[in-house]
């Protein structure tokens, strides 16, 4: 559950879930009237039908929302699997917060329904309808993500690894260039921040960044600034500091800022 979540990062791809979800809660509904529904919405001067369809389109819109939230935050957060699952169970939640809310309007008509006594029952039925789409959507998604990483598996890497020498041609190191955070320059030696094991390490070697220039291009590090080459897999977001300086953020805490000069901007920008 702590294996990163990979899931298409447009909103387009996350509209399903604002058409299907609502469309199975519809028809499971209608079908098998479970937990007396038919009695509980039997109020307002209403079929049970019309609330059910009101039930209905309250969620796509709900469904519609935070699928827009969870799209924008996909771009900068790094999902893991534990969280996609609370955040289905928030989605559930923020629906029955809404159903709770017509139902008790409905129902000051008749002598008045407590908030919360609403909000218990509109959470049962909402949770034990909707926990079927749910699994079925998170299994789905778990074997797309198992099929792409057998599939990767499988396959050489079309960058290959990248290879770092010291100034004398000795080679000290072999990385993925997907592991590699940044590269930065110290006086005559240059410092790769990498990902091993999930714990980020610093592997120090005396050479140029200027010997450097050719790789870093071929393996997709772009240069930021005259003592940085980073990797825009791993950067959040691009912002202005105090001083005026724009910085990156990574997506991983705790990793130190990289400072953006004006003449690297505009590329590095266009690849986040």
């Amino acid at each position: 559950m702590n294996t990163p979540l990979r899931v298409s990062r447009g909103y387009a791809s996350q509209v399903k879930y604002a058409v299907l979800m609502p469309a199975f809660f519809f028809m499971f509904i209608f079908v098998y009237t479970p937990f007396e529904f038919k009695e509980w919405f039997d109020v307002g001067g209403k079929s049970w039908t019309f609330h059910l369809l009101m039930l209905t389109l309250i969620m796509a819109g709900g469904l519609a929302l935070t699928r827009l939230v969870f799209s924008f935050l996909y771009k900068y957060v790094p999902f893991k699997w534990w969280h996609y699952v609370v955040w289905c169970l928030g989605e559930v939640l923020f629906c029955s917060f809404f159903f709770a809310l017509y139902s008790s309007l409905f129902y000051l008509k008749n002598g008045g329904m407590p908030y919360f006594n609403s909000l218990s029952y509109c959470f049962q039925f909402t949770f034990m309808t909707m926990i079927y789409p749910y699994l079925t959507a998170i299994l789905l998604r778990i074997i797309d993500n198992k099929n792409k990483d057998i599939e990767a598996a499988g396959k050489e890497p079309e960058e290959g690894l990248v290879k770092f020498y010291d100034e004398h041609k000795r080679l000290k190191l072999t990385i993925d260039p997907s592991a590699i955070l940044y590269v930065g320059a110290d006086a005559n030696y240059i410092k790769i921040h990498y990902l091993e094991s999930d714990r980020v390490r610093v592997y120090q070697l005396r050479n140029s960044m200027k010997s450097f220039e050719a790789d870093a291009r071929k393996h997709g590090l772009v240069r930021c600034h005259r003592s940085y080459y980073v990797n825009p897999r791993h950067i959040k977001v691009l912002s202005r500091g105090k001083d005026g300086i724009i910085y990156t953020e990574f997506t991983r805490d705790g990793l130190e800022r990289i400072p953006v000069s004006k003449q690297y901007y505009d590329q590095l920008a266009d690849m986040l």
